[in-house]
């Protein structure tokens, strides 16, 4: 691929099939070892918590520390100095344990009108904040591609009634009366559809019947109305390997110029598992692509799927455990299940007192069927993972798993919570004496914090948004991501938001409610690797361990928070290959 330069290293590519363990026996006998030097290693151990040289063998580190900590293994065995990064600082491979690869590749195959401005790797999108400039930019662009000749189903995404007011298919009609439009929310658990596009995908008032998440006059669906009726007729136009292909290729562009080298797929299969998993192994089984992708499979639209419980548990069972998966596309025994709705498109469970302003409660899964997935997956020893947004979502996700710890008790971070939008230290404190972990998006506090201050929420909640400090004061294990496109896929950006809580105007948001550099720089590295269950591969620079490394210019340690955000980062060293991202 284009966008990665290759390793001067050569490496045994036929035991990227293999597991962790089964790779570490099969390349043990390449006893040439790789020395990278560097002005500064920071390896998240806190046994060994700095270094300069780290020596790899294959695809694992062998040790860590000085040169002279180094000579044992370089007086045994024969290997070779590579000082590319003598003047820059490694980390262990930063890791983003919830987004979505097939969301972002989607997402880079639309028309962007965000209200926020995004710097990626190959250029910068400005901000859309009026309903003005939403408007106007839309039928720019529409009016550009029926110029160009395009004539395909257009894909918009970024609409935020917050933001931009109502849109209804009579708008998108005007805009665009032949081309089939669709404009995706924010959040993308909202969708609008005009007339054309409707007629395209095949779908009646009908198919919708009387679903109080589906307005067909409108156009608009959000939730169950859109992932149950709207998406399976989409799932085949947006997974044509010409269109999603080079979504995914600069997906993984953009992962490598934040330094990621580890991502969990949080619902694989919510559109078609057998089209996902392709489009998996096309984009993510090939050498030179930096990063490995945990699957979690998405329990209750499988569900719809598979057939029953039983069912769907034993199709979900043999795809991770049954050893097909190639490597580093990573199995195990993790399954997501979806509690509440989403946070940007103000759909989240809310306790009393409710919303103020615009906001309505919704669930995505029926809370029996959530019930009956939660005690199949748990009894079975999966690792649960829980899209919960507000605190009653909260409260009732974690009703359901203290009766099942009661009924079988599990080990701790067996449960972990996703979002986590908004709770206060009652949740936190529930969430620590069941044992579960949280993985939250501090990204909410930064671009909603002002908004919902404002509407949904009001200024004493916003300020309380993702309560992380709490948390980690009860010893909870805590991870930070991005939900991409939710968040920029950027863990330093993602730990910068979590240490100042500050919004995109400038107000900070109980400031003193945030995390410290450590915390924040574990939650992105040996702590997301507990999230994923990944701790004794990843996360530390560590003898044994993957050889990982996320190479930048500067220490976060020595910068200080005010200037995490301007690292840079070269790229990554992926199990012991050499990446340097192209960003522009």
């Amino acid at each position: 691929m284009a966008y990665f330069q290759k390793s001067i290293i050569a490496a045994s590519f036929s035991a990227l099939t293999l597991t962790f363990g089964q790779m570490a026996l099969a390349q043990s006998d390449r006893e040439t070892l790789t020395i990278y030097t560097a002005s500064k290693i920071v390896t998240m151990d806190a046994e060994n918590p700095d270094a300069t040289a780290v020596a790899v063998r294959g695809n694992r580190f062998v040790a860590v520390g000085s040169m002279d900590d180094l000579k044992p293994w370089m007086d045994e065995y024969p290997y070779e100095i590579d000082d590319t990064f003598q003047d820059k600082v490694l980390m262990p491979g930063l890791i983003d344990p919830h987004m979505h690869p097939m969301l972002g590749a989607i997402q880079f195959k639309t028309f962007w009108l965000s209200p926020e401005a995004w710097e990626l790797h190959d250029g910068t999108v400005e901000a859309t904040v009026t309903p003005e400039d939403f408007r106007r930019k839309l039928q720019a662009e529409l009016d550009r591609q029926k110029a160009a000749g395009e004539t395909g189903m257009f894909f918009g995404w970024g609409w935020s009634r917050h933001f931009h007011d109502n849109l209804t298919r009579a708008d998108l009609d005007k805009m665009s009366p032949e081309r089939p439009v669709a404009m995706m929310q924010r959040s993308m658990h909202e969708i609008v559809l005009n007339t054309a596009a409707l007629d395209f995908l095949g779908l009646t008032a009908e198919d919708f019947g009387d679903d109080p998440q589906a307005n067909w006059k409108d156009g608009h669906f959000i939730e169950g109305a859109l992932f149950d009726v709207v998406v399976p007729p989409l799932g085949p136009i947006l997974f044509e390997e010409d269109f999603i292909d080079p979504g995914y290729e600069r997906t993984n562009a953009y992962l490598l110029s934040k330094g990621v080298t580890t991502v969990g797929d949080m619902s694989t299969g919510s559109v078609s598992w057998e089209l996902e998993l392709a489009a998996l192994k096309r984009n993510y089984s090939d050498i030179n692509t930096p990063v490995r992708v945990t699957l979690h499979p998405d329990a209750y639209k499988l569900l719809a799927q598979k057939g029953t419980i039983d069912e769907t548990f034993d199709f979900v069972n043999e795809q991770l455990t049954g050893g097909n998966l190639p490597y580093p596309i990573l199995g195990g025994k993790r399954i997501k299940l979806f509690a509440d709705g989403a946070v940007f498109a103000s759909l989240m469970v809310m306790n009393e007192p409710g919303y103020v302003g615009y906001g309505q409660n919704e669930w995505i899964t029926p809370q029996e069927s959530f019930k009956a997935l939660a005690e199949k997956y748990w009894t079975e020893g999966y690792r649960v993972h829980v899209h919960v947004t507000g605190d009653g979502g909260v409260d009732f996700t974690l009703d359901v798993f203290e009766e099942l710890q009661e009924k079988h008790p599990r080990l701790p971070n067996s449960l972990v919570l996703e979002h986590y939008g908004y709770a206060n230290e009652r949740i936190n404190r529930r969430v620590a004496e069941l044992g579960a972990a949280v993985s939250g998006n501090p990204f909410y506090v930064t671009t909603l914090g002002d908004l919902y201050s404002e509407v949904s929420l009001g200024p004493d909640r916003a300020r309380k948004m993702v309560p992380l400090r709490g948390l980690v004061d009860r010893g909870v294990v805590v991870g930070l991501h991005s939900d991409f496109g939710m968040a920029p896929a950027d863990p330093l950006y993602l730990a910068w938001a979590a240490i100042t809580r500050e919004t995109l105007q400038g107000k900070l948001m109980n400031p003193d409610r945030g995390l410290t550099m450590d915390e924040a720089m574990r939650a992105i590295t040996i702590d997301a690797a507990h999230i994923l269950g990944l701790e004794k591969d990843l996360g530390t620079v560590e003898a044994g361990k993957l050889a990982d490394l996320t190479v930048m210019d500067k220490s976060p340690y020595d910068v200080g928070v005010d200037g995490l955000r301007d690292i840079n980062i070269w790229g990554v060293v992926f199990e012991g290959r050499k990446f340097e991202s192209t960003s522009e």
